[in-house]
């Protein structure tokens, strides 16, 4: 007699569900530009290049630092995270670089 086997889908249910995407800006001319990092790796470096790229290829854009939102890993990730929206909003950012290590 030979064996049988049960056979269960590879995938799991979405954890998540789909939503709309949020409209791109056009430009970056005139917008603020917020960095968040995680501390991990190399933004130090990365970010003031990237910042100085954005600032030579588009007109008034204004750049906030990753300092000004602090360390998103961590023992207060979960707050830190929470605020973030609240954060983005009163500082009257228009896009975000979110440089997350893996």
């Amino acid at each position: 007699m030979e064996p049988t086997y049960d056979v269960v889908w590879p995938r799991s249910p979405r954890g998540v569900q789909r939503r709309r995407r949020a409209a791109r800006l056009d430009t970056l001319d005139g917008k603020r530009v917020a960095f968040l990092w995680d501390y991990l790796f190399r933004g130090d470096e990365l970010f003031p290049v990237l910042a100085e790229q954005l600032t030579d290829r588009f007109e008034g854009v204004e750049i906030v630092g990753y300092e000004e939102f602090g360390n998103l890993h961590g023992a207060d990730e979960k707050a830190r995270v929470g605020r973030l929206p609240d954060d983005l909003r009163t500082r009257g950012v228009d896009a975000v670089v979110s440089g997350m290590g893996c």
